[in-house]
């Protein structure tokens, strides 16, 4: 603790795809002689603190705030437990400024160690910016989406996209061309709970949707910046973007671990167990990563398709049912298809229909190893953003389904501006109509699988990545967020 020049406070969303980047980003403040205190939800702190044992200059502090369970696809979203969520996180983190503050509200000057900064995950802003700025902290958001996300979310509500009719395209000044939206990118599921999409109203709806103003654009104004987990060689032209309509200073700083990419640039093997902590309670599954291996192993280079949509954002029961028999209709294709263990589907009999070319696993998948198997040839996700990443990074094409909010966006950008994969459905309709058929999966799969082009694009953007063995711009990036910290304190 000597050593440290500063404190950091760290507090994410509870997702996965939120608390595992800003775990990462912990162990770099660490490296830079930092301490973190990285504050959680009470139902993950154990599994987190026990991938941090090995940097003590990060502290984790639990709160007690339920997690609230995932969303399902056929049910009527209730935010009320959630917001619950909020309000228990919310005080907690005020009685934790409170205990460090002993006679005014400045916590910065009565702590032992002076607070530099407070990270806060840009999705949950609103509900903790003012409690910093009470006890005078500076707040620096963090997004654990995509910078094309951000950027069409703002670009789109600036275009008052929701008027948009069919047949109509209608371009983003500042943004490319290719990045234009029609009807089609304005119809998303998840609308506002209803079973209609709300299209051409400004009525809101939880969450956003295309056109709306983006909740975050009003929450910035009370930071001094905006950390982003990318990669400028991704997406440079986004963060040039975010940096002009915000007047913030923006930093790409890429979080996939330095393992991952010390590995990719060799071309390994990755083995999850080697990259992140994986408590024993959720790697239950139905085959070890051994026989996933073994599986895999006896494959030929390129020949399967790798299908996830992690346990929260998932396609419809009825979508399921679509996707199980587009696979036994694909006689001559191999997969690997993922049902987590807290879905309500499960394919009884595909593995009897298919036999030997297909893996159903249910439960934890081992995902590094998967994408940086050379079997592996394509992969179908809902394009979260650090599973897009990591496919990125292990030159895997993506064929795109996207179900909530930023998947959306990043899905064009995986198939207009990058040009590594395609939607999963032509009609994109049905995929915000929640009407993705078997035909249309079918021609899909082959679309991805059978498209060289699209395979060499990924390889060489995945090559950018190997060359340079860890990302030096997401390194000198960090290196000139530290300046400009300790430069405004």
């Amino acid at each position: 603790m000597e050593n440290a020049i500063g404190e950091i406070l760290v507090v994410p969303f509870f997702g996965q795809g939120h608390v595992l980047p800003l775990t990462e980003l912990c162990k770099k403040f660490s490296s830079f002689n930092f301490k973190t205190t990285f504050i959680l939800s009470s139902d993950i702190s154990s599994s987190i603190s026990s991938s941090l044992a090995h940097h003590p200059l990060v502290n984790v502090t639990d709160v007690d705030a339920p997690i609230p369970p995932p969303p399902r696809p056929e049910i009527k979203f209730d935010p009320q437990p959630i917001m619950m969520h909020y309000k228990q996180m919310r005080q907690g983190v005020e009685s934790i400024l409170t205990s460090y503050c002993k006679n005014n509200n400045n916590v910065t000057k009565n702590n032992k160690l002076e607070i530099v900064c407070a990270i806060v995950d840009i999705m949950i802003l609103p509900y903790f910016g003012d409690v910093f700025t009470k006890f005078h902290v500076p707040i620096v958001a963090f997004s654990p989406f995509s910078a094309a996300s951000l950027a069409m979310d703002y670009a789109a509500w600036k275009a008052d996209v929701e008027f948009i009719k069919q047949g109509e395209t209608r371009f983003l000044p500042g943004l490319p061309d290719e990045m234009g939206m029609d009807y089609g990118d304005i119809v998303r599921r998840y609308y506002n709970s209803s079973e209609e999409p709300l299209i051409g109203t400004k009525k809101k709806s939880f969450p956003t949707q295309p056109g709306d103003e983006p909740v975050w654009v009003q929450e910035v104004k009370v930071t001094s910046a905006i950390l982003v987990n990318t990669y400028d060689v991704l997406e440079h032209t986004f963060l040039e973007y975010l940096a002009k309509q915000t007047r913030l200073p923006i930093y790409g700083i890429g979080l996939l671990p330095e393992k991952f990419w010390s590995l990719t640039s060799t071309k390994s093997l990755i083995h999850d167990k080697d990259i992140r902590t994986i408590n024993n309670s959720s790697q239950k599954s139905n085959y070890s990563e051994d026989e996933v291996l073994n599986w895999l192993n006896t494959k030929s280079s390129n020949s399967v398709i790798y299908i996830s949509f992690g346990s929260e954002l998932l396609p419809t029961l009825q979508e399921h049912e679509e996707i199980s028999k587009a696979l036994v209709e694909l006689s001559s294709q191999n997969f690997i298809w993922v049902i987590s263990k807290n879905q309500d589907y499960y394919p009884n009999d595909l593995e009897n229909k298919v036999g030997n070319r297909g893996l159903v696993i249910h439960g934890w998948a081992p995902q590094l190893l998967i994408l940086s198997h050379p079997s592996t040839g394509g992969c179908l996700f809902h394009c979260g953003w650090n599973s897009t990443m990591e496919a990125i990074g292990q030159g895997v094409p993506l064929l795109a389904w996207p179900i909530r909010g930023d998947n959306f966006y990043n899905a064009k950008s995986i198939v207009c501006h990058l040009k590594i994969g395609y939607m999963v459905s032509s009609i994109r309709e049905n995929i915000g109509l929640k009407k993705v058929k078997k035909d249309e999966i079918i021609q899909g799969i082959k679309r991805l699988m059978e498209d060289k082009q699209v395979h060499d694009r990924v390889e060489e953007l995945s090559d950018k990545f190997r060359n340079a063995n860890f990302p030096v711009g997401s390194i000198a990036n960090l290196h000139d967020f530290k300046d400009f910290i300790m430069q405004a304190k």
